[in-house]
């Protein structure tokens, strides 16, 4: 063989190696299959910020595991979508217009469920707030706003929800929707502290609560989105499939911390759900 012919045959052998498997196949053939196994029949789930993307996947893969689900968004379409693909599915649902932040609502949200009799078992704390910037433009009111929204709020609406099931002398699970920039940098300054702060109330909780068997973890994603058509854009922080991650296996994920099938002995952890962007040196 030529000198030229190595050359191609071993450039050839390393695309081979590289190039990421065909990600939209990937995705068209995984991502409709469903485990169901009705890990969650009889719980009753409340999803924040469920009106898209990652709280609107956790809704659904929580609905085909039997819960019933409760969710809340700011977006009144966004809630009547989810509310008709939820009923599709054959699921029981209700989505209430609900700001987080807001101390009132939270505390209207929490009496209108024990109005309806409603025991949360399980709370996905998912809405979140996020602002790119450091120190040198750090907005104060900004700041107090992220934390409101991704620390503040779900603390008040996770208190809530763990003195009924303790009064109820229920068990349940509570779930933090983190970040990989809990521990990574990203020049989002108050993001990435108020994402470094849940990972620390995920401990401290998971350690008041466990005498009353409510377990409590946290999921941090990676890069997710889809595009218009439910394919993956590429995503070159991507180590594993070289795209971003579709927002069901955040579902997914969280189905396993809530299921005791699956995590009755896990508690005061973080599931990363990154497709290997944390493995990656600073400088790729």
């Amino acid at each position: 063989m030529s000198a030229g012919g190595v050359v191609m045959r071993a450039v050839r052998a390393l695309r081979r190696r590289v190039m990421p498997p065909p990600v939209v196949r990937l995705v068209r053939e995984e991502h409709g299959r469903v485990l169901d196994n009705q890990l969650l029949l009889g719980r009753n789930a409340l999803v924040t910020g469920a009106g898209r993307n990652i709280g609107r996947s956790i809704a659904l893969e929580m609905a085909r595991q039997g819960a019933t689900i409760y969710f809340t968004d700011l977006d009144a379409e966004a809630i009547a979508g989810l509310e008709r693909e939820l009923a599709a599915g054959g699921a029981h649902a209700r989505g209430f217009v609900s700001d987080v932040s807001t101390p009132a609502d939270v505390d209207a949200l929490c009496a209108a469920l024990r109005a309806d009799g409603v025991v949360v078992d399980v709370l996905v704390n998912n809405v979140g707030m996020h602002r790119v910037g450091g120190l040198q433009t750090l907005n104060m009111a900004e700041l107090r706003a992220i934390f409101a929204t991704n620390v503040f709020g779900p603390l008040q609406l996770t208190q809530q929800v763990v003195n009924g099931l303790i009064a109820a002398g229920r068990p349940g699970a509570v779930l933090f929707l983190s970040s990989v920039h809990e521990r990574a940098t990203a020049g989002t300054l108050a993001y990435s502290a108020s994402k470094a702060a849940l990972a620390m109330i995920v401990r401290e909780l998971a350690l008041e609560l466990a005498p009353h068997r409510i377990r409590v973890n946290a999921i941090a994603p990676g890069a997710v989105a889809t595009n218009a058509g439910d394919e993956l854009p590429a995503f070159a922080g991507s180590a594993l499939l070289g795209s971003r991650i579709h927002p069901s296996y955040i579902g997914r994920a969280a189905v396993y911390l809530a299921s005791d099938y699956f995590s009755q002995f896990t508690t005061g952890t973080t599931v990363t759900v990154d497709a290997g962007l944390l493995v990656r040196p600073q400088h790729s």
